[in-house]
C-alpha cells in the first residue's frame, strides 16, 4: 500500500500506512520506504536525520545509502552525495543502474570524464537509460566535443520532451538544449573537448 501511495504521490496516505507500521514489523522494506518518502516530500534536516538512523540499522544497504546522496545533492553537498553513492556501489553486488549514473555525475563534476564514461557504460548494460541517463549522457559528449553524437541523444530526449519539462531536470534540461544550439550555430567554436556542465545546480 505505502509503494502504491508513493508512486502515486499520494504522500499524506502513504505516510499514514508507514506510522501504521509495528515497531517489531519495521525491518529493511520499511526503512527503504521511510526513506523514499522522506526524499520526495521534504528533504530538509529530518529527512537526514531519518537517513542517519537508517543507515545506522542497516550499514550496507545499496538503495537507502543512494538515496541518501540524492539528498545530500540536493543540498549542493556534492562531496558527501558521491561518498554516499560509492557506498552504494560498494554495498551491492550486482549493479544498481541508479546509483552508477549518479556516480557518473559524480565524475563529471571533478573532471574526470572517462570515469564518468565507464560509469555510463555499467548503467546502459543494466537496462535502456532513464531520462536522468539520456541527460547524463548528453552532458559528457558535449563535452568530449561529440556534436553528432550530442544531437542523436538529444533527439531521444525530445522524444520524452513533455517528461523532460515536468521533471526536476528542467533547468538541466534547458541548459543542454541551448548549449546543444550554440555548438551546432558555430561548430568551430565548439570542435573540441571542454570543461563544461549543465549539472551545476541540479539534483542528482
Amino acid at each position: 500500500m505505502v509503494q502504491a501511495h508513493l508512486l502515486l504521490g499520494q504522500w499524506v496516505l502513504a505516510k499514514k500506512q508507514l506510522d501504521q507500521v509495528r515497531m517489531s514489523e519495521r525491518g529493511n522494506d520499511y526503512w527503504r520506504l521511510l526513506s523514499l518518502y522522506w526524499l520526495s516530500v521534504d528533504p530538509n534536516d529530518k529527512a537526514l536525520s531519518i537517513h542517519h538512523q537508517a543507515l545506522q540499522k542497516y550499514p550496507d544497504d545499496d538503495f537507502i545509502w543512494n538515496n541518501y546522496g540524492v539528498l545530500l545533492g540536493l543540498k549542493k553537498r556534492w562531496g558527501e552525495a558521491c561518498n554516499a553513492f560509492e557506498k552504494a556501489d560498494t554495498s551491492r553486488l550486482l549493479k544498481r543502474q541508479s546509483v552508477q549514473i549518479n556516480l557518473s555525475r559524480c565524475a563529471i563534476r571533478q573532471n574526470q570524464v572517462n570515469l564518468a564514461g565507464n560509469y555510463l557504460k555499467q548503467a546502459k548494460e543494466i537496462a535502456d537509460l532513464p531520462l536522468i541517463g539520456l541527460m547524463t549522457e548528453l552532458n559528457l559528449v558535449l563535452i568530449q566535443g561529440s556534436n553528432d553524437k550530442a544531437r542523436l541523444i538529444f533527439n531521444n530526449i525530445q522524444a520524452d520532451k513533455e517528461i523532460a519539462r515536468g521533471s526536476v531536470h528542467f533547468d538541466e534540461y534547458n541548459c543542454l538544449s541551448r548549449h546543444l544550439t550554440a555548438r551546432e550555430t558555430d561548430p568551430t567554436l565548439y570542435s573540441s573537448a571542454s570543461n563544461f556542465t549543465c549539472l551545476h545546480g541540479s539534483r542528482y
